[in-house]
């Protein structure tokens, strides 16, 4: 994501991120709402373009431009000052007091992919239980949930290990609880509707 614009053949960026808003708020998300997911995401990947050098004679790392940063805080609603002694002098505790500690390059980098990858993590289960919250049974009459797993693929081999034996037998017995919950599912709608 740093710097970069990715392109797919058929894919009209523009009309899905349409779709996007559009499904939001189908799901009832409030504008503030909508507004403050863009703005978490669009930081997020802001903070792939911080650049950090090395200060010639110490280990410290400086940002020589801080209009990524300034963008980024525009965005979060945070001071620019704060969020910059955060990535390269962190405060932290040693013993009973607080220092600040100076971070090279390396670190402040990995400071920043830690709270880019910690804030995307956080909103999407925000989203996942919004989401979750827009579909709740006890409020809606037949709507359901959404649920994301994600798990290795059925593979079949010439000669299968251990692990891909385990991992192809929890994969089926993932399919058989999908089908038998979705038949059950199926069968009391037929109920409810009156049919056999």
């Amino acid at each position: 994501l740093v710097n970069g614009n990715i392109t797919l053949p058929n894919v009209d960026d523009a009309q899905e991120f349409q779709s996007t808003l559009k499904s939001m708020r189908i799901m009832g998300f409030a504008e503030d709402e909508i507004t403050s997911v863009l703005r978490v995401v669009s930081a997020t990947v802001l903070m792939g373009n911080l650049e950090f050098t090395q200060e010639k004679k110490s280990d410290q790392a400086i940002l020589p431009d801080d209009r990524v940063i300034q963008k980024v805080c525009h965005l979060l609603g945070l001071p620019v000052i704060e969020l910059t002694k955060a990535f390269l002098r962190p405060r932290i505790k040693v013993g009973r007091e607080f220092v600040n500690k100076a971070q090279n390059k390396e670190q402040a980098e990995f400071a920043v992919e830690a709270i880019a990858k910690a804030s995307y993590e956080r909103m999407f289960k925000w989203l996942v239980n919004r989401i979750n919250k827009s579909l709740d049974r006890t409020r809606r009459q037949g709507a359901s949930f959404i649920g994301i797993l994600d798990i290795a693929g059925f593979e079949i081999f010439e000669l299968n290990s251990f692990e891909q034996l385990c991992i192809n037998f929890t994969n089926e017995k993932l399919q058989q609880l999908f089908n038998n919950t979705m038949f059950i599912m199926e069968q009391e709608e037929y109920q409810r509707e009156g049919g056999d």
